[in-house]
């Protein structure tokens, strides 16, 4: 496992499974930049506003990838119309249709059709619920519903991957506003790996960032105190598509 300290922003700890194989190290450059940027528009945010971006929903995270994205990639769109094949796929329960891709990316030749999904994990319990696991799938075969897509933007690149994009940030509710969580490390890294051991496809990279101490809370809401201790990136790149 490989770890950078970004000041001010926290500790981001990367496990990658990914092979050794043709796009796979562009891949694993292309998650590793999306996550640091991720988590430097995010403290960025926090620090600003008071607030976390990622306590909405994924609407709202498209203000942090977005940006993220265009720092570093050479080409992307957001909602990409495609031609969704469901008659190709393991899902009986939709027709063939036309959808949108959440983002295209062109990144050192190779085209990335990226899906976004957002979830929570308790920080206490580090359970992933059944809602997270839905939505890890639906994304997973939303991807596996453009083949056709990605054979079309692989030739006109060195090829084409399909990655499905997991943000689970981790929360803690307490009663009292003083009192903080514990930012266990040991822990944090536990519950990166009951996720890649849980969910159906099996990621094969994610990335846990444990959020820097002076923005992980208490946040104030109507009815609850919150902190969050770190945020969990899963994804599963694809083989490559030529």
């Amino acid at each position: 496992m490989k770890s950078e300290t970004v000041r001010t922003v926290g500790n981001i700890y990367y496990s990658s499974k990914l092979k050794d194989g043709q796009g796979q190290r562009i891949a694993n450059d292309f998650l590793t930049r999306l996550a640091n940027g991720f988590a430097r528009r995010t403290a960025k945010y926090i620090r600003a506003t008071g607030e976390v971006p990622f306590v909405f929903r994924e609407r709202q995270l498209h203000s942090i990838i977005a940006p993220t994205l265009d720092d570093f990639t050479d080409a992307f769109l957001m909602e990409l119309p495609t031609k969704r094949s469901w008659s190709l796929t393991a899902d009986e329960r939709n027709s063939d249709s036309h959808g949108w891709i959440d983002y295209w990316c062109s990144y050192r030749n190779i085209s990335f059709l990226v899906e976004l999904k957002h979830g929570f994990i308790s920080g206490k319990t580090g359970q992933l619920r059944k809602y997270v696991k839905e939505e890890w799938e639906t994304a997973i075969l939303q991807l596996d519903a453009i083949e056709d897509e990605a054979k079309l933007q692989g030739q006109c690149s060195k090829g084409a991957l399909r990655i499905a994009v997991h943000v689970l940030p981790l929360f803690e509710s307490c009663s009292q506003v003083g009192k903080k969580p514990d930012q266990d490390l040991k822990k944090l890294l536990e519950i990166q790996q009951r996720a890649m051991e849980e969910l159906e496809r099996k990621p094969n990279w994610s990335a846990m960032w444990k959020i820097h101490e002076g923005i992980v809370g208490p946040y104030e809401y109507s009815n609850a105190i919150e902190f969050y201790p770190g945020v969990l990136l899963v994804a599963n790149v694809s083989e490559i598509t030529i």
